[in-house]
């Protein structure tokens, strides 16, 4: 397993090298300190996942977490940051994050949500769930607009309902007792209906919409 830290914090990164080691046996982790440091390991060879603060000298909070998935597109990209409000954590899951760590996270709850990233899934915090609320200025045009659920199957809602869950497309199979294939066709048309581009965005989108429970 390989694995790029990109944080400024020495002493943060040494302490997150330690929870790490639970990972796996034979892992090799590359340190970055800096944003250009960070892109430059990623020029330099293949990762299984990409572990990165918001906060980094040269790190743009506009096109920073873009800039890393141009590099490496099929590494997942988790944050593990300081900043953890509800409207940082969208920012970074549409600049392309598949989780988001609070850094006040314990070092348990750091290593299960990076398991489940790197097992297909995503990880979010319980608080951005609970506290995504639509917005009351949007009532009369969501009222115009047809409900995204009823373009969904009732197939599709049991799939919605696991991804919510953090599973994997296999894990999903295994569940609703379908094809591993099958499922990554119902997560495709899911997506394509929440006009979303990837899961967790979707996890948003559909908790947002009350397609999930808060």
């Amino acid at each position: 397993m390989r694995i790029l830290l990109a944080d400024d914090h020495t002493l943060f990164r040494s302490g997150l090298r330690l929870v790490l080691a639970e990972l796996a046996d034979n892992m090799e982790i590359v340190e970055a300190g800096t944003h250009d440091e960070a892109i430059a390991a990623l020029s330099s060879g293949l990762f299984d996942v990409v572990l990165t603060d918001l906060l980094m000298p040269g790190m743009s909070q506009e096109t920073g977490i873009g800039d890393l998935k141009a590099r490496q597109p099929d590494a997942p990209i988790i944050v593990i940051s300081m900043l953890d409000s509800p409207a940082e954590i969208r920012r970074a899951v549409d600049a392309g994050a598949t989780g988001f760590i609070p850094k006040s996270s314990t070092s348990q709850v750091m290593i299960e949500a990076i398991k489940l990233v790197l097992a297909g899934g995503t990880y979010l915090p319980p608080a951005i769930l609970q506290s995504h609320t639509e917005d009351p200025s949007d009532e009369s045009r969501s009222q115009a607009t047809p409900a995204p659920h009823r373009h969904l199957t009732d197939r599709q809602k049991a799939v919605l309902a696991e991804l919510a869950r953090g599973k994997s497309n296999k894990e999903i199979a295994q569940s609703l007792n379908l094809s591993e294939a099958t499922v990554k066709v119902h997560v495709a048309a899911i997506m394509r209906v929440l006009d979303v581009r990837n899961r967790t965005q979707a996890v948003l989108a559909a908790t947002q919409m009350g397609l999930l429970p808060r």
